[in-house]
């Protein structure tokens, strides 16, 4: 045996050696931890070999292609976790689906009341009605999504939202007081009551832990798909490139709100430009080269949100100081020039603006905040603490605005048409009829009668519109042909001025009468209609007031008024007695006793009579 034969033979039988141990030895191999990544990329031949199974049990962790896998995974609990081509992971379960969230309001409210200034908070009155006015989070809330389910044992942040929320929106008058919250706002910790923004996040922060507590997972993707999550959560991409291998790794934020830097900006668009424009910077390791380095990146839009929340940094992080700018804000907002590019076209990026904050003052600790909210009626409120006021448009977009609130309109819905039922039976004559035996209908019988009632109504559909653009031609070429034509006056008309004096005034008017009784054929028209309807009312001639009625007709009527006049019932004791009910018995009063003899005195004298006898 050779020398590293013996080596070996040592190093298996665990027998201690002299010699310095060898790097590549087998309790160095053995020891050495090993690091699995998930893999990014879609392997084809894989994706086409699931197709030809359908899996019996659910699987956890497996890599899915978007568009590789041939059965649905629509089930909220059973979605599996999968990894797109550009790397974006969804979660494997959902806590609350977005289909059950409506974005719209459900009945058309009336306006709610103010809130009364406890302390100069007025920071929490304007995020309070922005929450109330909020479609989403008012429809979520007025539903009592939450409160059923609601696990806490003693107080519950989120259920008194929904308390507040409800008694905003039922109709109330009076200002409300909202002392639920103003102690809770001590425990802000990052941030001051004093900014508006701060305490936005202080209650997105409160109901999305109440959620949690009630539907609790510790996976962060999880986590993500609460019904707040649903509603204000977005993710970025950020597009990273190795300088090594110039190989893109793609990583993705969470976000519930983008906060915009208002220098050198002067409207929205370019803020928000500005904004994703700046290259995010991280330290990260290759998964190709797998060099740690720090790599920069382009961010853009991956999942809009569907409700975007933006704050404008007005107020500087040293002093507080308020940057007193105008920026051009519009009631409709399009992300289309930050969404990343390979997902523009599938995905909603318009916007319609439905609450906004203002700040008025010089800096962060000596100012007020206003709220403006689009009703459930489509009309624009200023909400200034107590006072409640209808605004226009133009006034709102002239504001300068702290925090602006955009939600992605809903789809309406398409009501469908109904048609008439069109009978295709032909006339067959009575002696060729026989009864048929009732066949029984397939599935495929069904699906060719659905095919057929959708060719019925494309083509119905058609024929209207063919019927509506003749309709349009025919009434465009009459009105152009009545324009070509002359005007030419009325010469027999009786044109009367309103400068004209009276006396001329009465002789066309006397004229206009002679003209009418010549010329007119009302009376000819009036005997021809009456002539056609037999059965009309006024066929007989009708008596005027000026001519006498006469006596038969006074006799007529007493006779039908004395046969028409019923005669009087005698009364039944028994239905006196019923209608009288119950009377109730009252103890006569005893009559003054003053007058009788006194049965206490009687026996005390009694007993004196006795005593003097002895």
């Amino acid at each position: 045996m050779t020398s590293n034969d013996n080596q070996a033979t040592k190093i298996v039988k665990g027998i201690k050696n002299s010699n310095p141990i060898q790097r590549n030895s087998i309790e160095s191999l053995l020891n050495r931890s090993i690091k699995f990544r998930k893999s990014r990329h879609v392997d084809q031949k894989l994706e086409l070999f699931k197709q030809k199974f359908v899996p019996v049990n659910e699987t956890t962790g497996v890599v899915f292609a978007s568009t590789g896998s041939s059965y649905n995974t629509t089930e909220e609990d059973s979605i599996s976790s999968k990894v797109d081509e550009h790397g974006f992971e969804s979660p494997s379960k959902l806590l609350y689906p977005p289909d059950k969230l409506n974005f719209s309001w459900l009945s058309i409210l009336p306006i709610g009341p103010g809130l009364k200034d406890l302390g100069q908070l007025s920071s929490l009155n304007a995020v309070l009605q922005v929450i109330t006015y909020t479609p989403v989070l008012a429809n979520y809330f007025l539903q009592r999504r939450h409160s059923p389910n609601c696990i806490m044992q003693e107080y519950c942040f989120t259920c008194a939202v929904e308390e507040h929320v409800r008694t905003a929106l039922n109709g109330t008058t009076y200002a409300l007081q909202p002392r639920v919250f103003v102690g809770k706002l001590k425990q802000i910790k990052d941030g001051s009551t004093k900014d508006a923004y701060d305490v936005w996040k202080y209650f997105m922060n409160q109901i999305q832990s109440s959620l949690l507590a009630e539907k609790g997972s510790k996976d962060e993707l999880i986590q993500q798909t609460t019904a707040l999550c649903q509603t204000f959560g977005g993710y970025i991409q950020n597009a990273f490139e190795c300088p090594s291998c110039n190989k893109m790794e793609n990583k993705y934020d969470f976000f519930m709100d983008l906060s915009l830097d208002l220098l050198q900006c002067s409207s929205l668009e370019r803020c928000m430009t500005k904004y994703f424009k700046e290259q995010a910077i991280a330290t990260i390791e290759c998964p190709s080269c797998q060099k740690e380095a720090e790599l920069k990146g382009k961010k853009s839009v991956y999942r809009p949100p569907r409700t975007l929340v933006i704050q404008l940094r007005r107020f500087n992080t040293n002093n507080g100081v308020k940057i007193n700018k105008d920026i051009k804000f519009e009631s409709s907002l399009d992300l289309s020039h930050v969404i990343t590019d390979s997902e523009k076209g599938h995905i909603k990026s318009k916007y319609d603006l439905y609450a906004v904050i203002a700040h008025t003052g010089e800096s962060l600790f000596n100012g007020h905040y206003v709220a403006y909210v689009k009703g459930p009626n489509g009309i624009w409120y200023c909400m200034n603490n107590e006072a409640v006021q209808q605004v226009s448009v133009n006034r709102l977009l002239s504001e300068k605005a702290y925090m602006l609130f955009y939600t992605i309109p809903p789809e309406p819905v398409k009501r469908e048409k109904r048609l008439p039922v069109i009978n295709t039976t032909k006339d067959i004559p009575v002696e060729g009829l026989k009864e048929e035996e009732p066949k029984e209908s397939t599935v495929q019988e069904e699906e060719e009668e659905e095919k057929e009632e959708e060719v019925m109504t494309f083509k119905e559909e058609d024929n209207e519109d063919e019927e509506k653009q003749v309709e349009y031609e025919r009434l465009k070429t009459a009105l152009e042909e009545a324009s070509k034509k002359e005007k030419v006056e009325n010469q027999s008309a009786i044109v009367v001025s309103h400068n004209e004096r009276m006396k001329s005034k009465r002789e066309k008017l006397e004229a206009l009468i002679e003209k009418e009784s010549v010329v007119s054929k009302s009376l000819e028209v009036k005997s021809v209609l009456l002539s056609k309807h037999t059965d009309s009312q006024f066929q007989d001639d009708v008596n005027t007031w000026d001519e006498d009625i006469g006596t038969s007709v006074e006799d007529q009527r007493k006779s039908v008024l004395k046969q028409i006049k019923s005669k009087r019932k005698k009364v039944d004791t028994y239905d006196l007695e019923y209608d009288r009910g119950k009377v109730k018995k009252v103890k006569k009063k005893q009559d003054d006793k003053f007058h009788k003899p006194n049965m206490f005195q009687i026996t005390a004298d009694k007993k004196l009579n006795k005593k003097k006898g002895k």
